[in-house]
């Protein structure tokens, strides 16, 4: 089982593939991804039953599946470059951004070729089950997934800083890149075009982005943000999408964050 402080090993494909299981977990429910489906369910009252509704899938899904993986949203990570990293002190990398909860515990990734260490916590019960599983599930934070795609997206083609946006249910991430290196990547909760808008410029002052010199890219085009992006066209004019315009539709019923519904590593 390979559970914290692994060696993030991202393959240049993160579609899904055809003997493939995931698992995202969100703060009020989680999906059971595979190449062709995504079903939702909230979380059981009891670990037990989680722990059954697993094994069930696997057992009755007719696909023999190689890879298994986890990936957790439900809390924000911190970047720590691995130069200074030291995993004794991985509650006070948490505590300057958030005050982790007792029922958690803390874990890593690695991110070796990006000579960064995503530190993040993840409920406890949940790894317990995990755990307990005889399935080897390969656990990553989806900032790091997001990491890897960003670096392999960006070009110093047209320009040599552009702005990343993820955006999915109810939060937006951020990501700043020059030159082809990551230099700032922050999250935040959004409901709504007009806080989506303040914290994006909000980024872009912080910097202070000449106009004319940084490109917005957007990670996916969503149906559900497709009033987002129209807003932010009345204020920037180089904005791309990471998938060539092509619109995607999902339900947040099934999945809440669609840019990475068919994602497992």
């Amino acid at each position: 089982m390979v559970i914290g402080q692994q060696y993030l090993m991202l393959s240049e494909n993160n579609i899904l593939q055809n003997k493939s299981f995931s698992i995202h977990f969100f703060k009020n429910g989680f999906s059971f991804c595979t190449d062709d489906n995504v079903d939702y369910f909230s979380y059981p009252t009891d670990t037990t039953e989680f722990e059954n509704l697993i094994k069930n899938f696997l057992k009755n899904n007719p696909k023999n599946f190689e890879y298994f993986s986890t990936i957790f949203f439900q809390q924000p990570s911190t970047l720590v470059p691995t130069i200074f990293f030291d995993k004794n002190r991985l509650d006070d990398y948490l505590s300057f951004y958030f005050k982790k909860h007792e029922t958690e515990i803390i874990i890593y990734d690695e991110l070796k070729k990006e000579y960064n260490t995503n530190v993040y916590s993840i409920p406890k019960k949940l790894y317990n089950v995990i755990e307990k599983l005889d399935v080897d599930f390969n656990v990553f934070h989806y900032t790091s997934i997001l990491i890897k795609k960003i670096l392999n997206l960006c070009s110093t083609e047209k320009f040599s800083k552009q702005l990343f946006v993820h955006l999915h249910f109810d939060a937006m991430d951020i990501f700043l890149v020059e030159n082809n290196k990551l230099i700032f990547y922050n999250s935040f909760v959004v409901k709504n075009e007009n806080e989506f808008m303040y914290y994006l410029f909000f980024v872009v002052e912080q910097f202070d982005l000449d106009s004319n010199n940084f490109e917005i890219q957007f990670l996916g085009r969503i149906d559900a943000f497709e009033s987002y992006y129209d807003i932010v066209k009345n204020y920037h004019y180089y904005i791309t999408f990471s998938n060539d315009n092509m619109l995607t539709k999902i339900d947040f019923s099934k999945h809440h964050a669609p840019y990475l519904s068919s994602c497992f590593n």
